[in-house]
């Protein structure tokens, strides 16, 4: 689904147990095998995966403030949501400790069996706090996929501070159906792309 210019931006590192497949058997005929000095060659380094962060907006609610629950479409969009990131391999969902937000990931997280982990959403009181939060967020859960729910504002905030350019951006309207992937390869080195959860495809 989100496979972007980036390759291998939503995949588990596996672990095997036992030798490859394919693997040649070990002892003086694999030793013989084996290249001399003179013709190895150094081998390549490898591309480290990039982390995904998913930025959601909170769903439709019955009012606003930090209070304000879910509406019943917005129960529904948090449930389509989950539907709709069901095959994505998600490491960890965050939200900032605002009910609304809460109830927009969480049955995201049922569904992936874990639970909404908080953080402080200081984009505007605090950017150097915020950029602190989203490092952390990335040296956690480094190589894999995350989610992260905020208002359109702090979304807008926080991807800048991962190096998205204001002309990439193009993400001002604050709409839930929109998904805004970005790929993080180092902090001030990424790109993004924009989903739209209806079509589930770019927009």
């Amino acid at each position: 689904m989100f496979k972007t210019i980036v390759l291998a931006t939503m995949t588990w590192t596996v672990l095997s147990a036992g030798q490859p497949p394919g693997a040649l058997p070990a002892g003086n005929f694999l030793s013989s095998m084996l290249p001399g000095p003179a013709d190895r060659q150094e081998p390549r380094p490898k591309e480290a995966a990039p982390t995904a962060i998913i930025f959601v907006n909170c769903a439709e609610t019955l009012q606003k403030g930090t209070k304000a629950s879910l509406s019943i479409t917005g129960r529904e969009q948090a449930g389509h949501l989950a539907k709709f990131l069901e095959n994505e391999p998600v490491a960890a969902i965050y939200s900032p400790y605002n009910s609304c937000l809460v109830e927009t990931v969480t049955p995201l997280a049922q569904t992936k069996g874990c639970k909404v982990e908080y953080y402080r959403d200081a984009c505007d009181d605090n950017p150097q706090v915020m950029r602190h939060i989203l490092e952390t967020m990335l040296e956690r859960n480094d190589g894999k996929t995350i989610v992260v729910c905020a208002p359109s504002k702090s979304i807008t905030s926080m991807a800048k501070m991962l190096g998205i350019r204001e002309k990439d951006l193009k993400y001002s309207r604050g709409v839930f159906n929109e998904v805004l992937i970005v790929n993080v390869l180092g902090f001030g080195e990424a790109v993004a792309q924009k989903l739209n959860m209806n079509f589930q495809k770019k927009v």
